[in-house]
């Protein structure tokens, strides 16, 4: 039988083990759960996420094949000293952190020879935390990237790989660095941008009446505010460059449309909008993204008919409000006639 612990059993841990239980093709498999909260360990245990839980580290992967690291980054860490000195000859372990570089080193500083690393990210989550917000269903069909260092067996990536796949993922192998500067972009920056959006409108004298106006648009773009700090933290603390990079170029593009605004730019400034919401209405159709193939694209494929559509909207936008400033004058200067006439 096959022995996969999975070291803390908070939403990731526990959603883990939920998706191994619920799939049907997986047998002969035992699941050791392990977390230094008792509360969190018995709880996984209570809603079947794991067969059998252990309160010592050590003991939890002493005869495990497969180790998952499913804590906040800076604890996976810690865990890899922990665990070092207990784990089988041939045992694979990996991890569900949000960076890898750091994450990689660590393991290549403490895990002895004869273990091997792989890391792992499953693109899911929730800002919800603990065994009560879990769902075997976190990952179907989310990208589970995978950090292989060029010494790991290929057995080793394959039972990483087979481990995202039973849970329904998708995996996609990744460069360490390569990865890092990628979810600095689309899972770090808006994390730090949610929490200083939040943080500006809270400390406003006017948060009283702000609060309570607060509707879909607010809380949806300060969502990630309500990221558990100790992960939160743990994120920026170990992809603090690429996160920086990030953060500039999106300081560069508010000054940008600031800007824009003080010069009343309107045709730069509606066009700038109109693209945004195409793109990103592109973006949830899904089509964006690498090619699965290396078919040329015909010119007609290349060819940027947003361009097009934009300039033509762009055009008829500006043009109506022209046309609302020459009435609103025009209505003006008709009431100033008519009030002289009167007079």
């Amino acid at each position: 039988m096959t022995q996969v612990a999975i070291l803390g059993t908070g939403l990731i841990g526990t959603s883990i083990g939920l998706a191994l239980k619920a799939n049907s093709e997986v047998k002969n498999l035992e699941l050791v759960g392990y977390d230094r909260e008792l509360i969190n360990l018995r709880q996984a245990k209570k809603i079947g996420a794991v067969d059998r839980i252990e309160p010592n580290i050590a003991n939890a992967v002493r005869d495990a094949h497969l180790i998952v690291l499913a804590a906040p980054v800076l604890a996976n860490h810690r865990m890899l000293e922990y665990i070092a000195p207990h784990l089988p000859e041939g045992a694979v372990v990996t991890d569900t952190g949000s960076t890898k570089g750091a994450t990689m080193a660590a393991a290549a500083e403490h895990l002895p020879r004869g273990v091997s690393f792989v890391g792992g990210h499953p693109m899911a989550g929730k800002t919800e935390v603990g065994p009560g917000h879990a769902d075997p269903t976190l990952f179907k069909g989310a990208r589970w990237i995978v950090t292989a260092p060029a010494s790991a067996p290929e057995n080793a990536v394959k039972s990483v790989f087979s481990l995202a796949e039973a849970v329904g993922a998708i995996p996609m192998i990744m460069d360490p660095q390569e990865h890092d500067a990628y979810v600095a972009a689309i899972s770090h920056l808006p994390m730090v941008a949610a929490h200083a959006m939040f943080g500006l409108v809270r400390r406003s004298e006017a948060w009283p009446e702000l609060s309570l106006l607060a509707a879909g648009g607010f809380k949806s773009s300060t969502r990630l505010a309500a990221t558990d700090p100790s992960m939160a933290y743990d994120i920026l603390a170990t992809n603090r460059e690429q996160t920086i990079h990030w953060l500039d170029r999106f300081i560069d593009e508010l000054r940008d449309m600031r800007d824009r605004l003080g010069d009343d730019d309107r045709e730069s400034l509606f066009t700038d909008i109109a693209k945004s919401e195409l793109d990103y209405s592109a973006f949830l159709l899904g089509a964006v993204g690498r090619k699965e193939d290396s078919t040329v694209a015909s010119e007609a494929d290349q060819f940027d008919f947003s361009a097009l559509l934009i300039g033509q909207m762009a055009k008829d936008k500006i043009s109506d409000m022209t046309s609302d400033s020459e009435n609103r004058i025009r209505k003006a200067e008709l009431a100033r006639r008519m009030k002289r006439d009167i007079d």
